[in-house]
């Protein structure tokens, strides 16, 4: 099936008129009528009803009309993409978020920075699973994410460190823990803990229970949060202690306390992270551009 077939079609369908449409198109009115009919042909139904004066769509030209629309609107959209990158003036960079960076102050302050450096770049962004956001770099579905580390599928990844973080514990202010501002991983042996599940992030959830193990912490499965952020919140309902990185707390209310762990080894870094043969000349500036942020300057 042609391209032009299908942008004859919807020509018809939006003048109802055979005449008319074959003016907007430039070509005579009978070789227009013989390549609808060719196409319906094709498709093994009528696709306009030509029994009245105005042509009107049958059932299957409506269902077909969406689709070839689309259709034509995606090959102009890559057309004005690909004449875009010809001239150098590519503007779309698709950025993915990791649940657990989406409303961290030290994120939102990158993107904030790097929207008033790079005011002609459209920004689209996502919030995705971990395991997610890898498989749509590799893909190029996504062109750069801020993810956590340790992360075992980022590995053949591009990362760049922004910052890093220490764990904290989240505990419901019902919990006399919650006047503390400081504990020891010791103190937490006999309360209940909540922890994602290990598809949600291995590496982490892999060091945080041979952590817990080693300290004699047991983790019931049962009060399993399904992302770090969601632990917070359920810790904030009184399910349990959650312990997160420091940024994920930055936004409670009285129902939960942060409070400092002064033994734990674990911490959690946040990167920018970008497959290696992305070579799209604005991600390569962007990612130049959000390098300096450790040195304060971006």
């Amino acid at each position: 099936m042609e391209l032009r077939y299908l942008k004859y079609f919807v020509t018809v369908a939006q003048t109802h008129h055979f005449t008319r449409a074959a003016e907007q198109l430039g070509i005579a009115q009978p070789p227009l009528s013989q390549q609808i009919k060719k196409l319906e042909q094709e498709i093994g139904a009528p696709l306009f009803d030509r029994s009245s004066r105005k042509v009107e769509l049958t059932k299957v030209g409506e269902t077909f009309y969406v689709d070839a629309l689309n259709i034509l609107n995606n090959v102009e959209q890559a057309k004005a993409k690909a004449k875009q990158m010809a001239r150098g003036e590519n503007t779309e960079v698709r950025i993915g978020f990791a649940t657990s960076t989406a409303i961290c102050n030290q994120v939102l302050s990158v993107m904030r920075q790097l929207r008033e450096y790079f005011p002609e770049v459209n920004f689209v962004g996502v919030e995705l699973p971990m395991h997610k956001l890898v498989e749509q770099l590799k893909e190029k579905q996504l062109d750069i994410a801020f993810k956590r580390l340790p992360c075992y599928a980022c590995e053949q990844l591009e990362k760049r460190v922004l910052f890093e973080e220490p764990f904290i514990a989240v505990i419901p202010s019902t919990n006399p823990l919650a006047q503390r501002k400081h504990i020891s991983l010791d103190e937490l042996s006999i309360e209940r803990l909540l922890l994602f599940p290990r598809e949600t992030g291995p590496a982490l959830y892999d060091e945080m229970t041979s952590l817990f193990t080693h300290r004699g912490i047991a983790i019931n499965s049962q009060y399993a949060a399904p992302q770090l952020r969601s632990a917070v919140a359920m810790s904030q309902a009184g399910f349990g202690i959650a312990i997160v990185p420091r940024s994920l707390a930055e936004h409670l209310d009285d129902s939960a306390r942060c409070t400092e762990i002064d033994d734990m080894p674990l911490v959690s870094q946040v990167v920018v992270a970008w497959e290696p043969n992305n070579f799209n000349h604005q991600v390569r500036k962007i990612i130049q551009r959000i390098s300096k942020y450790q040195d304060g300057h971006i």
